[in-house]
């Protein structure tokens, strides 16, 4: 067999199993965003890495898509296999806050039931979705709460 023959068929055969792949993955990625609210969101470790996540570094991720389950965050990860990632966390009172370095870009610190701090990125069109149940979190200058007026009548 000739040899350019078998270097087009390798070709060929790569391009259909990248296009095999990309639609695979957009059907997935489909499926996963009409689970829930979901955010376009990036991820990295503020303290040790999490046990459910080794790999995650100091460093942001690369996008990731991700929703919450009532105190349970759900995380598609992955290209073409679709891995989900799912984590109780809770946000810490650090509460969101912007990013300084990154344009209308919020952040939220969650503590995982291991100790592991968290930090999540997100655009700040999708405020609601990141901070998810604990959206007392997510909604900033609150006005204080009245303080109760003591009973200033004497009592006889």
């Amino acid at each position: 067999m000739n040899v350019s023959i078998v270097a087009s068929v390798a070709l060929l055969a790569l391009g259909l199993s990248l296009l095999v792949a990309t639609i695979w993955d957009r059907r997935s990625r489909r499926a996963f965003i009409r689970e829930g609210p979901v955010f376009a969101a990036r991820f990295r470790c503020a303290g040790p890495s999490p046990r459910c996540w080794r790999g995650l570094r100091r460093g942001w991720s690369r996008k990731m898509w991700a929703y919450w389950r009532d105190d349970v965050l759900v995380i598609r990860r992955g290209w073409v296999f679709d891995r989900r990632l799912r984590m109780f966390a809770q946000i810490t009172l650090a509460g969101v806050y912007g990013l300084s370095g990154q344009r209308g870009a919020i952040a939220v610190h969650l503590r995982l039931p291991d100790g592991a701090l968290l930090e999540v990125t997100a655009p700040s069109g999708d405020r609601v979705e990141l901070v998810g149940p604990y959206l007392a979190a997510g909604i900033s200058h609150l006005p204080r709460a009245p303080l109760r007026r003591r009973d200033r009548r004497r009592r006889s």
